[in-house]
Formats: structure tokens, C-alpha cells, sequence
């Protein structure tokens, strides 16, 4: 197989209900979807980068850093959705599209390698979506953290909002959450768009529940690296403290700002 080409798309919209205007909210005075689209770069594997968004504000501002942005139509419900027609819009066939969700400022750029790879080393793998483990009670309970759990092959068999898996024992594993960042065939990607929404997705409130539905896999990845991303306005503070003050995160975000 000949090696595709792999393009990263930031999906991006000012109206999100829980924290309007996040894609530009400051982060040590740099937006917070330039960290994104900053770390992205750092990754080796990764060809192109592409912001995609319904905003003109945020198109203007991606370009003014020096970013790639694609305007898409400000009627979808989800972002897989919008990142489909990003991918069309630029013509990306047979290629690898690796979603990063704007909120996700303190990924590391390893975490791009760790997502592709399983669709590199096996051409059935048509989607991989990275998981990191749940350290706090808060975290297992908090509804805007989306849980996951994986079958014997890896592959994802659900994602709630609610605590899975129930643990009523004290033999249980260590609690799953979804990232920001998943990979997909851009031909799974339009097929993605072509499924009718289902009543689990729109329950719950979470894209890849659709697949599931349809019976379609999904690749569970996991990561190390405890995810923190950027749901209300007052995680902005703490995304700050972590960047100045965590070693491995005040050398990298040193490393962006002179990207």
C-alpha cells in the first residue's frame, strides 16, 4: 500500500453553547485554536493542517497566524459532519484525515503517530480514536467528559457520558475518556455523513455514537498522557497554570509561540 497523504483538520465554531467564542478565547495571549494548530505542526507525520469553520472571525484569525482555514456551512449539528465537508472541499481522496478537536490545547504531538498508526498498519482499520485513562471520581461523574469502553480487539463497543463501566465490585478497570482526537479514511469520513443521525447520538450527544449505531468499528487507542481539555470559561486558568508551570508543557509551549 502506498503511503497516503494525512491531513489534520481543526474543527471550529464560535457558538458553542457551553463556552461561545472559545476557539479565540486567549490562552497566554495566543488563541486557544492556534495552540492546537501549533502542536499539530510539530508532528512529523502530518502533511497539511486545516481549520474548518462556519465563522468568518475565526478564518481571519487562523490566517493571520499564518494558518490554512476552510469555511464550511453553519448548519451542522455535529463536527464530523463539518470536518466531511471540509475534506470535500479539498479534495482529499484516499487520504488519512486526522480530526484535533480546538479545545484540546495541552496535547502532545506524539499523540498524532499514536492515532494513525493502526490505520498505517492495517488497511481494514477505517477510524482510531485516542482514549486516556480517568484518574479522579470528578472526572469519572463529570457529564462533559465522555467515557469509553473497549472490547478484547480493542475496538470501542460504547461511549456514554454516564460512569462506564459501572463498577460493582472492587475488580474493575481503570475508567476510559474520549480525546479530541481520532483518525479516519476520508472515504469512512464520507461515508460517516451519509448515516442517518440515531437516537443514542443525539441522546447522548456524542458524533461517534453514529457509527456504532450503523454497526461500524472504531479503534481504540490509548494514551498515556491524561487528557485535559477545555470545556467552560474557568478551565481556561487552569490550561495557563499547567503550561507555565508543568515542565514537559512550558518547553513545548516555548517551542509554539516561536512556530
Amino acid at each position: 500500500m502506498s503511503n497516503p497523504k494525512i491531513v489534520a483538520i481543526i474543527p471550529a465554531r464560535m457558538g458553542a453553547s457551553r463556552f461561545p467564542g472559545k476557539p479565540l478565547t486567549k490562552i497566554l495571549n495566543l488563541p486557544m485554536v492556534e495552540h492546537v494548530r501549533r502542536r499539530i505542526i510539530l508532528a512529523p507525520i502530518i502533511d497539511e493542517v486545516y481549520v474548518a469553520t462556519c465563522d468568518q472571525e475565526i478564518k481571519e484569525a487562523v490566517e493571520t497566524h499564518g494558518g490554512k482555514a476552510v469555511m464550511t456551512a453553519n448548519t451542522h449539528e455535529r463536527c464530523t459532519d463539518r470536518i466531511a465537508e471540509a475534506a470535500e472541499s479539498l479534495q482529499l481522496q484516499d487520504a488519512i484525515i486526522v480530526i484535533v478537536q480546538g479545545d484540546e490545547p495541552l496535547f502532545m504531538p506524539e499523540a498524532i503517530d499514536l492515532v494513525v498508526g493502526p490505520l498505517l498498519k492495517d488497511e481494514q482499520i477505517q477510524c482510531s480514536n485516542l482514549l486516556s485513562r480517568i484518574i479522579t471520581p470528578e472526572d469519572f461523574s463529570d457529564i462533559d467528559i465522555v467515557k469509553a469502553v473497549l472490547d478484547y480487539r480493542g475496538r470501542v463497543m460504547f461511549y456514554s457520558r454516564s460512569p462506564i463501566p459501572y463498577a460493582r465490585t472492587t475488580h474493575h478497570q481503570t475508567p476510559l475518556r474520549q480525546t479530541g482526537i481520532s483518525a479516519f479514511r476520508s472515504r469512512f469520513l464520507k461515508t460517516f455523513t451519509e448515516l442517518s443521525p440515531t437516537p443514542l447520538e443525539r441522546t447522548e450527544s456524542i458524533d461517534f455514537l453514529r457509527m456504532l449505531e450503523h454497526g461500524l468499528s472504531i479503534s481504540g487507542v490509548i494514551y498515556d498522557q491524561v487528557a485535559v481539555g477545555v470545556d467552560r470559561p474557568d478551565d481556561v486558568e487552569k490550561i495557563e497554570y499547567i503550561l507555565q508551570n508543568d515542565p514537559k508543557q512550558n518547553r513545548l509551549f516555548e517551542q509554539i509561540i516561536k512556530t
